[in-house]
């Protein structure tokens, strides 16, 4: 498959109000020439049932990408029935072989499913560390990129936290919550669908759900916490530093993989209120010039997330494993 401009690909997405995520969607279109929306059934039964229907959407194609395993049962039934040829590469960029999720039907579901697949492209080496104790296939990683680059001011330090994210538990959201209590002069502002999950909370804590204007919550944060029990690479981490925000993460998010030496220390180690309290109060004792100096290297760091970089990393590491597999 060293011809690509012969190559026809497919690009599949489930039917789930997260999907296609921009990122995804944009790395698609730059290998892909169709792009279909998939089903989520509810059993392995009604895929069968629906596989036929759904056959009729997907034009004759060399290679399937998917966005997520969700789309792998109808992508293996197209490669069985349809065309033994086709290759087949899903993105990883959430929890599917994280260990806590694996219960006894994902392992069937891999079981039955995994063999079809020809590779992997991940947003993060512990993905791809994880994808290897259940199948050996070519796995390349991609950093995603922001998708919105604001620019802020003069850095002032101002006590008020910023956190976005869905309503997943393990964004950690409810332990920063929780950290809240502890630090009564703060304010924290949760941005996203980490509203549907959050009940009574402190004074200080804003739940402002989903908004029309992020600029703003970057213009006026002066600290991005992101404490979570796992979360691959999430874009807003990124979007956060460009924007000037000091980043404390838990070394469960893919970032704490590219943070070098001078931003180490904004890693905490563990993601309970105690521990999150102590860094932000940390943050807060540090001079000036010190929090400047952590401001400048965040932003440098970002701009290695760009559209377009991330975009020919895609494409290049895409190809490669189709000339490897």
């Amino acid at each position: 498959m060293s011809n690509k401009k012969s190559i026809n690909s497919t690009f599949l997405y489930p039917d789930s109000p997260k999907s296609p995520h921009l990122v995804h969607l944009n790395w698609a279109k730059h290998v892909c020439q169709n792009i279909i929306q998939t089903p989520m059934p509810s059993n392995l039964r009604k895929v069968w049932k629906i596989f036929f229907k759904e056959m009729g959407k997907i034009p004759h194609s060399d290679v399937l990408l998917l966005e997520s395993l969700y789309c792998l049962p109808i992508a293996a039934r197209y490669k069985k029935i349809i065309n033994p040829n086709c290759k087949i590469v899903s993105i990883i960029a959430d929890t599917s072989f994280w260990k806590e999720k694996m219960n006894i039907l994902r392992r069937i579901f891999y079981k039955i499913f995994l063999r079809y697949i020809n590779g992997f492209i991940t947003v993060s080496y512990r993905i791809k560390n994880e994808i290897k104790k259940y199948i050996k296939r070519p796995t390349e990683v991609v950093r995603p990129f922001m998708i919105n680059e604001f620019k802020t001011g003069a850095y002032k330090f101002n006590k008020k936290i910023l956190f976005i994210g869905n309503e997943a538990k393990e964004k950690g959201f409810l332990n920063l919550i929780e950290s809240m209590k502890l630090l009564e002069n703060y304010e924290l502002f949760l941005v996203g669908d980490c509203y549907k999950g959050i009940g009574k909370t402190a004074n200080n804590v804003n739940v402002e759900g989903r908004v029309d204007n992020l600029a703003k919550y970057f213009n006026s944060c002066s600290i991005y916490v992101h404490p979570a029990d796992y979360d691959p690479c999430p874009v807003s981490i990124f979007e956060a530093m460009h924007a000037g925000l000091i980043p404390i993460i838990s070394k469960y998010v893919g970032q704490s993989e590219i943070f070098p030496k001078k931003l180490k220390n904004l890693i905490v180690q563990n993601n309970q209120p105690m521990t999150i309290k102590q860094k932000i109060k940390e943050v807060e004792a540090f001079s000036d010039d010190y929090k400047f100096h952590l401001i400048e290297k965040a932003i440098i760091i970002s701009l290695n997330y760009k559209k377009d970089k991330s975009i020919k990393d895609f494409k290049e590491k895409f190809y490669k494993i189709l000339d490897t597999t």
